[in-house]
């Protein structure tokens, strides 16, 4: 018999408040959960696949030194895997203690160096297996990260084109920035109107009769035309700039959005990445497997006391049936 002792570690688990902690402890955590995957493994068809392809372990349990009712086959078993299957599962063992977190495995060959052996290789299988979960795990997480980064680009990429096609179809590259000459534009005007109505009242009151009163009539309507017609273009109809400026507004704000959602996602893929380079589970072999010095079974002593009791327990009560049966023919 070889025996090994192993330990499934994680991640340090971050600290938590009560309620995470009372809600955590109402269930396995991450590493017993590992822990009871890899046992499974162990002990699973694959497993026992593995140590036919990598170790033979067909011919390990056919040693000549194995007896008739121990050896595969016997009598009782087939040469099928399905039999071999079964025979191995009683000649592997892994156990958990659930309050150390350490697993015991333990393999029962016909020899020492075959069962340390068996125990190695073992070991070695379940460590790929850690290895091929971790591997999974990144892949999934960085899979994950890299489609969000893929789908935030391309947002990015169709704003830009309905900015650019905003910009072709109305010869605007920015109607916010462009209407501020023209509100430049119409202050001025306001203030040539004003006066102008006012060198106008001071005519009017002063001169009633003046020729110049119908010119500032005339440049005062012009000058309101003018203000009328530029605020036509800014504001009013779908032609006017403020439903430009609008539309151009929510595309920038939509770019913004794009923008931000680009940068959360190329973090999460960098932190997946830093977070991919540490190896989230590792298997630690605490006690290599050993080679045994006398073999532990059979338990010859104990199987002939046990033999020796069920042998004198059969005797005493065939002498009890036998005495019996002749007292009842004597009465």
């Amino acid at each position: 018999m070889s025996e090994a002792k192993f330990v499934v570690r994680g991640p340090a688990a971050q600290s938590q408040g009560n309620l995470s902690s009372l809600l955590a402890s109402t269930g396995l955590s991450h590493a017993e959960e590992d822990t009871y995957a890899v046992q499974d493994y162990i002990t699973s068809r694959d497993a026992l696949t593995e140590l036919v392809k990598t170790q033979d372990v067909g011919s390990v349990f056919l040693r000549p030194e194995a007896d008739f009712w121990s050896r595969f086959p016997r009598f009782s078993f087939h040469r099928t895997f399905e039999h071999f299957y079964q025979y191995y599962q009683n000649h592997v063992e892994v156990l958990l203690d659930s309050s150390t977190g350490v697993s015991t495995l333990t393999v029962r060959t016909f020899r020492p160096d075959d069962s340390e052996r068996v125990a190695s290789a073992l070991l070695v299988s379940a460590e790929n297996l850690i290895n091929r979960m971790n591997e999974r795990q990144r892949e999934n997480a960085m899979g994950d990260a890299r489609k969000e980064v893929g789908v935030a680009e391309a947002r990015v990429q169709q704003v830009a084109k309905e900015i650019a096609e905003f910009r072709n179809r109305e010869a605007l590259l920015d109607p916010t920035k462009q209407s501020v000459p023209m509100l430049a534009g119409i202050n001025e005007l306001q203030t040539m109107l004003s006066r102008t109505n006012l060198q106008l009242s001071q005519v009017t009151t002063s001169t009633p009769r003046s020729p110049l009163i119908s010119d500032l009539r005339r440049r005062a309507e012009a000058l309101q035309g003018q203000i009328t017609d530029a605020r036509s273009k800014i504001t009013g109809t779908d032609a006017s700039l403020v439903p430009k400026i609008t539309a151009f507004d929510m595309l920038e704000l939509q770019r913004q959005f794009a923008d931000k959602q680009l940068a959360s996602a190329t973090s999460s893929l960098e932190a997946e990445r830093l977070q991919s380079e540490r190896q989230q589970l590792y298997l630690e072999t605490i006690v290599r497997p050993n080679v045994s010095d006398y073999p532990a079974y059979p338990k010859r002593l104990a199987s002939i006391a046990v033999v020796f009791a069920c042998l004198c327990g059969a005797f005493i009560g065939a002498t009890l049936v036998i005495s019996g049966a002749r007292e009842h023919r004597i009465a």
